[in-house]
């Protein structure tokens, strides 16, 4: 049997089980049991036999628990947890609250020459970056820094340009991530200081004819990684949408990559970025480069505060005159990004800036413990809480399905739930949700978050009624071995019953203003759907495996 005809027999015999469970039962609190008969027949079905599946319904408006399984069993999150990253930082920072990077000049300037450094401290800014921004490319980000440079009549620099990441430790990556991971851009590095995610970005294009080698076109081109080309043009291809198979090839601790694979003689061109070593190195040669292109030499070149041997006497703090300051969006439109197209660098710095802001270390223990008191703060029960990083990426980060729903609940009531709701992917709209439910009642309606790694898929946020209740949920599964499009079909049906589900009250006329999310003036042109361009993501910006494409062909 085909792919296809297996995943219609499944949703056909789901569909039964449905109608039959829901046309035994007849009003009142009749609906409530149709609806935990019918779930049930959805998580108990045959393919989930070896699996688990951890589930909570909460009616918002009634503090009703409409379903639950396994509830407060521990679960791998995957990206859910950005749902406790993403709340944490608007309740402890604020969504109007904005980083600021400052460039200063510690030595005088004579004849436009700074007899002295320029240090670039970073302050664990996500966004300094176009990536997200095609209204500002991140080209364009540094040539605001060396206008400001010039403005301060500097024309030559006897130091070095120097980058300042005390604001974060120097645990770059999460300890618990799988090795094959860290070349890929979906686990950037961490740094105090970054560009571009700290991420290098190529277009590949292929040769004029098969056998030849693709070219390679550096978006942000740089000394600081060295490309090695090993992409062979091949034969036309019948399939033009698909990716072509190019593997990303880099030693840990190095900057030398090596891209390896074929292209099709028929594809206009492939965009791929992944991760590099060491980011606040990487964000200084980027700024020296820069500068130096603008006709302003730097004898010093780039470093990284880390590595001065003497470092407070280098930095020499009570001189320091500013010379720009780089001030990023907003927080609500940062966690968008983190939300939206589950992008695990902006989370993994955010957990390190929460660590900072509550006791002045920039970790992801520090991190974890501040998540964890505002979760205590909050009324919730957080004792079984494993944050390892802010993103998910971590196979040993916990969490319990009633305790997500918990925090979906808590945030449904502040101050902060317009911009907590509007950063979630929306069913058939945009993010990771965009080509799920589609024409269905749940597009436009279900705003929720994703998670994805190899054999976890968990889906949780919030749903309307066909009676107008608000309700809460949270579906987590984990050690499935199945494709992991039945546990999309899985979710999108569970999710489809609650927005159908009624429990028995009078209809209210359905709103014309529907709830959609926007981006404020700051972003003009936000690209939320990023995670659907080059190299796939599979599903999202977490790895698993190879898997089929998201779409049916």
């Amino acid at each position: 049997m085909n792919w296809r005809k297996f995943r219609l027999a499944v949703q056909h015999w789901v569909i039964a089980v449905v109608c039959a469970v829901s046309v035994s039962v007849h009003g009142g609190d009749l609906e409530k049991e149709a609806l935990q008969k019918s779930l049930d027949a959805l998580f108990d079905a045959p393919q989930w036999s070896n699996s688990y599946w951890g589930v909570q319904v909460l009616d918002l408006d009634t503090s009703e628990v409409l379903y639950e399984r396994l509830a407060t069993k521990n679960f791998t999150p995957a990206s859910n947890l950005k749902l406790y990253t993403t709340a944490a930082a608007l309740k402890l920072l604020g969504p109007e609250y904005r980083f600021e990077t400052p460039i200063y000049a510690n030595g005088p300037v004579r004849s436009r020459i700074l007899y002295g450094d320029l240090v670039v401290v970073g302050c664990g800014d996500p966004s300094i970056s176009g990536r997200y921004n095609p209204d500002q490319p991140t080209t364009a980000i540094l040539q605001q820094w060396v206008g400001s440079v010039k403005a301060a009549g500097i024309r030559e620099i006897r130091g070095a340009v120097i980058g300042d990441d005390d604001c974060f430790d120097d645990q770059a990556r999460a300890g618990s991530w799988q090795l094959d991971y860290y070349q890929e851009w979906y686990a950037a590095e961490s740094s105090g200081l970054a560009i571009n995610e700290n991420c290098w970005d190529v277009t590949v294009r292929p040769g004029k004819k098969p056998g030849q080698r693709a070219v390679l076109e550096p978006s942000l081109p740089s000394r600081y990684v060295t490309f090695k080309n090993e992409i062979i043009t091949t034969a036309p291809t019948d399939k033009p949408d698909e990716d072509p198979p190019i593997e990303i090839i880099r030693p840990l601790d190095s900057n030398v990559v090596t891209l390896r694979g074929f292209i099709p003689v028929n594809l206009p061109s492939y965009k791929m970025w992944g991760s590099v070593h060491n980011g606040t190195l990487w964000s200084t040669t980027l700024f020296v480069e820069a500068l130096e292109r603008a006709g302003i030499r730097v004898h010093g070149g780039a470093m990284d505060v880390d590595d001065l041997p003497n470092k407070e006497r280098r930095l020499r703090r009570e001189s320091w005159r500013l010379i720009h300051k780089h001030v990023s969006p907003p927080l609500k439109q940062i966690i968008a990004i983190v939300n939206k197209p589950s992008q695990n660098f902006y989370a993994d710095q955010l957990l390190k800036v929460l660590g900072r802001h509550r006791s002045g270390v920039g970790s992801f223990a520090a991190g974890e413990k501040a998540v964890k008191e505002f979760l205590q703060q909050a009324g919730i029960d957080a004792t079984s809480l494993r944050m390892l990083d802010g993103s998910g990426l971590s196979r040993q980060n916990v969490v319990q399905p009633r305790m997500t729903v918990s925090l979906l609940a808590y945030m449904a009531w502040q101050p902060e739930f317009k911009a907590f709701y509007e950063s979630l992917p929306i069913a058939g709209v945009d993010g990771t949700l965009k080509k799920r439910m589609r024409n269905t009642p749940a597009e436009n309606n279900v705003h929720a978050k994703t998670g994805y790694i190899g054999r976890v898929r968990c889906l949780s946020g919030y749903a309307t009624t066909r009676d107008q209740h608000r309700v809460a949920f949270s579906m987590m599964a984990n050690q499935y071995t199945v494709d992991t499009r039945l546990a999309n079909d899985t979710q999108d049906s569970a999710t489809l019953l609650l927005v159908n589900y009624s429990a028995g009250l009078a209809l209210p006329e359905q709103s014309e203003n529907l709830t959609t999310a926007t981006a404020s003036p700051e972003i003009t042109r936000t690209d939320y759907t990023i995670e659907q361009s080059a190299r796939g993501l599979r599903f999202e910006s977490e790895p698993g495996g190879r898997e089929l494409p998201q779409e049916l062909p």
